[in-house]
């Protein structure tokens, strides 16, 4: 029986220590271009351009002009280094243990 991968969560990672409000993230093709993880009134995280909150897929998609080819969440990093689809993964990795 294979595991169904676990759909992408902001918010999850936020809550599971990956990554914490207020912290910067940046597009892998253009480190100038950064937006912040922040608490939404609903509980739930987006991110923040400084002019607009908004999903990765929508700040990506903005980034590269188009539909990102693959996942948005390989665009984005953080400081050290690490993109978000690393800690998406790392989570399904854990859960399967």
């Amino acid at each position: 029986m294979s595991k169904k991968k676990n759909k992408f969560d902001l918010t999850s990672l936020v809550h599971n220590g990956h990554l914490k409000d207020g912290e910067t993230l940046y597009y892998v093709s253009d480190p100038s271009r950064i937006c912040k993880v922040v608490k939404q009134p609903n509980g739930e995280y987006k991110v923040n351009t400084g002019k607009e909150t908004t999903t990765i897929h929508a700040f990506v998609l903005g980034c590269l002009g188009q539909d990102p080819p693959d996942h948005a969440s390989k665009w984005l990093r953080t400081d050290n280094g690490k993109t978000l689809y690393e800690f998406w993964h790392a989570e399904d990795i854990s859960e399967a243990a």
